[in-house]
């Protein structure tokens, strides 16, 4: 009889059958209230991390996926995203083996209770819920810790202090709703493909450079003195009065051109305006046009000629200090170990393995060899300004330092002279 009253005890504490029908429906109501407030709290999050992606250039939708929104959320803090995988994955896991635990534990307290072992079932029961707890207690340290750490991150990237990483490990639905819905703004690379894509139409601003190169291949100047001789033998038929017959010449050969091609309907019209100065009006504008005539006067003196190559020198000239004033302002960048590195750029992007962000894809990539691994894979972004150089934290692990102050910088600031990347020192200077 005593290892029976055990036995009942022990199934009562461990969730036996000693339940009535009124606690069946408590534990209904409490189930239905727990999925209630569950499906609740995961809308409000939801709809905080899709304000939250809008701002940083991920698609709202991926929000509403379990997973995937924290993915975005590492990848978006410069970590590497599969740690949403591992902390879900993990969770799962855990949850696994602390039932398969309990089940064990609560079979081996039933058992030591039949056979009225009291202490033993006790033990059984006790460690049915310590062992369980002692795991999850594990498992959520590990979560906070790497989940801090990315609420850090991000911290930077919006220009928040640290009150607010402790506000997301402990309230993550508030956390999301004041960045996403209130006044932070993402000053970080954004993940958009957008810029990317405006970035790609931008670079036509190259053709920009071969104009500025192709403008001396320009024919403007080369048609002055070559149309010299052309213009004399097209001139020269409007000053003989009896070229007008010449001219009726040229007029069958261009039908006889069109009448061959189908395609020199267009040419026509232009022959047409040489027709037009067939008649004797026109010749009296080409008397006044004298002024071809003065252009063979310049050809004529062979002085002029050199003086003509004198200013195609020129423009060469011209050219080369136009190129020359474009690498005028040069700039050197002194790294952790040394040595130094030509800035050729207005924007240079920092760090480990760097790339370069969407709103500076032509930045100059300078890759940080740091023995003291405090310096991000993309860790910040130099840019030249008419008033020097300032830098940009890209959300960085470990910051980025002016000077030797230790107030760490939050968005752009002016740099000039030293610097740290976390605890690499760098240093700029303007040759």
């Amino acid at each position: 009889m005593r290892s029976i009253e055990v036995s009942q005890a022990i199934a009562a504490m461990v969730g036996g059958s000693g339940a009535g029908g009124l606690d069946s429906g408590m534990l209904l109501i409490v189930t239905i209230l727990q999925v209630i407030i569950g499906a609740g709290i995961y809308v409000w999050l939801a709809l905080a991390l899709s304000a939250v992606f809008r701002k940083t250039g991920i698609a709202p939708w991926k929000a509403w996926v379990p997973v995937l929104n924290m993915w975005e959320l590492f990848a978006l803090a410069g970590m590497r995203p599969w740690w949403s995988v591992v902390l879900a994955g993990g969770a799962v896991l855990v949850a696994i083996v602390t039932g398969v635990i309990t089940g064990a534990l609560a079979g081996a307290a039933l058992a030591a209770g039949f056979s009225g072992d009291a202490s033993g079932a006790l033990a059984a029961v006790t460690a049915s819920v310590v062992v369980p707890g002692l795991i999850w207690l594990a498992f959520a340290a590990f979560a906070v810790v790497v989940h801090a750490k990315m609420l850090a991150r991000l911290g930077r990237g919006f220009g928040l202090g640290r009150g607010f990483v402790v506000l997301g490990v402990l309230l993550f639905p508030a956390w999301a709703s004041i960045v996403g819905w209130g006044a932070p703004r993402w000053i970080g690379p954004r993940r958009d493909q957008e810029p990317a894509l405006f970035g790609d139409v931008a670079e036509p601003a190259r053709p920009a450079a071969d104009r500025a190169a192709g403008a001396p291949v320009a024919p403007t100047a080369a048609p002055p003195a070559a149309p010299g001789v052309p213009a004399s033998a097209a001139f020269a038929p409007a000053p003989f009065g009896g070229g007008a017959a010449p001219t009726a010449d040229a007029a069958p050969p261009a039908p006889a051109s069109s009448a061959a091609n189908p395609w020199a309907p267009p040419p026509p019209p232009a022959y047409a305006a040489p027709s037009a100065p067939a008649p004797s009006p026109q010749p009296q504008p080409h008397p006044p046009a004298a002024a071809p005539a003065q252009q063979p006067a310049p050809v004529a003196h062979p002085a002029a000629a050199s003086v003509a190559g004198i200013p195609a020198a020129s423009d060469e000239l011209d050219e080369r200090t136009v190129l020359a004033a474009r690498r005028a302002p040069a700039a050197t960048l002194r790294l952790p170990g040394g040595q130094t590195v030509a800035l050729t750029g207005d924007a240079v992007v920092l760090g480990r393995n760097p790339l370069a962000p969407d709103d500076a894809p032509a930045a100059q990539v300078v890759s940080v060899d740091d023995a003291t691994r405090t310096v991000s894979k993309t860790h910040a972004l130099l840019r030249r300004t008419p008033q020097g150089w300032t830098i940009t934290d890209l959300a960085s692990t470990n910051g980025v330092f002016v000077g030797e102050s230790e107030d760490e910088v939050t968005g752009t600031a002016p740099v000039s002279g030293l610097f740290h990347l976390g605890d690499a020192e760098l240093a700029i200077s303007e040759a």
